[in-house]
């Protein structure tokens, strides 16, 4: 916890900064770490493969300096230096024709090898062990001074061995004094005599310092670049995120509607300006619906306080009526027809509001087949008594069963919805048809011969609480239409106004059709 309190104390700013940093330090001392030994062990093994490709050259038959070396009797040498032996004699010159021939051969090898570490170790034992040969100048003799230079150039023996058991080349890494060296032991077949070769590395330390010079400067200049490219890149992003956070501050005091708290514009396409332009979308739709509400609450209290008032004053005077030892029936009836009418006006608006309040929370809707003529008949029955009383026909027309992919209960509502609205603008002696059709995709229609909707209204009596002009005289609250619409596109449908140059207005809800096969009856609509 107290790492944490820490670390959390240098801000967002300072953990950039310091994550930056770090990371770049540590990836460079890693790879540091890791390159420097890679890079040492491949010039090494380069250095080897080389050496290993020109023992293989000098092994070549035809002239090779190794192949060469292996037909020298080295063991005439010897001649030289023993005192007394006639320099006319056959062995004496049969000695110095091998050593001659020893020593052009060595120069050669120093040729091929790149190195004057060279030494001839013949007459071998069976552990392994030899002397050294070295070629003579004609006349002279080894002398003790010549076979310890020799031995000095080579150093330690021991690949000797290891190449004799092998009889073999026998590659090895050593040194030479203070010298890193590659060495081979080269076993000679055809003389029983062995090969020392010793080849220098010391290029090897100097590049492995220069590029650990270079990676120590690329560290110092990738820190310092890091450094001046962090602090900026973590100071914008900083301020740019102390913005929107005084923002957010601003609008929560303020509250969705206060008109103070503006969220900030960026316009950078990154995690940050995607987060500003989100907070200030959700901003513009926060205050869209606190208007929508305070619309919502406004009109609803309007719409509210006359029904209410008319039913307190009605009721009030019933009581009056009553109040007296004979009372008026006929006007106590009257005031009571009146309340009860205000009643279901109540009735209905209380109805609006819970739909809304359906559709405002996404309450999902169900999907099912539903078969409109059925539910059609279902929801008509319902208007019988409203249809007699105001004289009204009204006819269900049906070609058939027509299936649809909706929600049983809001299909519903949408009719009663359409029907309701019908009768009341309908005039006595006319009619309201509701057709049903599958030609394209499952269509209910409703019309009326009423006084129908001017065309500047078109648009309007889908709003919420939009009413038209021509009502009827029923009093109503304009949402109606605006819940059917709403309801029809939840459902993957439309409610729409149609033209048409008859007297009234034409409703055509449109929904999805349902699978082909569909016979399955559809509930009844009646408790919805």
């Amino acid at each position: 916890m107290l790492s944490k309190l820490r670390w959390g104390a240098f801000g967002l700013r300072g953990r950039i900064i310091g994550a930056v940093l770090v990371t770049t330090a540590v990836t460079l001392g890693v790879a540091g770490l890791v390159l420097l030994p890679m890079l040492e062990s491949s010039l090494q093994n380069a250095s080897k493969t080389t050496l290993e490709n020109d023992v293989k050259a000098g092994m070549k038959p035809d002239g090779g300096a190794l192949s060469t070396l292996e037909g020298i009797r080295y063991q005439d040498i010897a001649i030289l230096q023993v005192p007394g032996v006639s320099k006319h004699s056959p062995l004496y010159r049969r000695a110095l024709q091998a050593n001659s021939r020893l020593a052009r051969t060595e120069g050669r090898l120093r040729l091929q090898f790149g190195t004057e570490a060279l030494q001839l170790i013949g007459s071998i034992d069976q552990t392994g062990d030899g002397r050294p040969i070295v070629p003579l100048a004609v006349g002279d003799g080894a002398d003790a001074t010549t076979t310890a230079n020799a031995a000095e150039s080579v150093g330690s023996l021991d690949d000797v061995q290891a190449a004799y058991r092998m009889q073999g080349t026998h590659y090895s890494f050593g040194n030479v004094g203070n010298t890193q060296v590659v060495r081979a032991a080269i076993w000679l077949s055809g003389s029983d005599a062995i090969l020392v070769v010793r080849k220098s590395l010391d290029e090897i330390p100097g590049a492995v310092d220069a590029v650990r010079r270079a990676l120590a400067i690329a560290v110092i200049a990738g820190l310092a670049l890091t450094f001046l490219l962090a602090i900026p890149l973590a100071a914008t992003l900083v301020r740019r995120l102390h913005r929107l956070r005084q923002a957010a501050l601003e609008l929560a005091i303020d509250g969705v509607g206060g008109g103070g708290a503006e969220l900030p514009v960026d316009r950078a396409r990154d995690e940050v300006g995607d987060l500003a332009r989100s907070f200030a979308t959700m901003q513009r739709r926060l205050r869209q619906q606190e208007e929508a509400r305070r619309r919502f609450v406004a009109t609803a209290s309007h719409e509210l306080r006359t029904p209410l008032a008319s039913l307190d004053g009605m009721l009030e005077l019933l009581a009056d009526d009553l109040s007296y030892p004979a009372p008026d029936l006929e006007d106590a009836n009257d005031l009571l027809e009146r309340a009860r009418a205000q009643s279901r006006r109540l009735g209905r608006l209380a109805a609006d509001l819970l739909d809304l309040s359906r559709l405002d929370a996404d309450v999902s809707l169900r999907s099912e087949p539903v078969e409109l003529a059925e539910l059609g008949r279902a929801v008509l029955a319902e208007f019988d008594l409203a249809s007699h009383h105001g004289d009204v026909e009204l006819t269900l027309h049906e070609q058939g069963p027509v299936w649809a992919l909706a929600d049983p209960g809001s299909v519903a509502r949408i009719l009663r919805i359409l029907v309701d609205n019908a009768l009341r603008v309908a005039p006595r002696g006319s009619a309201v048809r509701v057709d049903l059709s599958n030609s394209t995709v499952p269509t209910l229609t409703v019309a009326d011969q009423g006084p129908g909707v001017a065309p500047e209204e078109r648009a309007l009596i889908f709003q919420r609480f939009k009413r038209g002009r021509e009502t009827g005289g029923e009093a109503g609250f304009g949402l109606g239409l605006a819940i059917g619409r709403e309801l029809a596109l939840r459902m993957g449908g439309s409610l729409e106004l149609v033209d048409r140059p008859a007297p009234g207005a034409t409703f055509r809800l449109t929904l999805p059709s349902a699978p082909a096969g569909v016979e399955e009856p559809v509930k009844s609509p009646a408790a919805v």
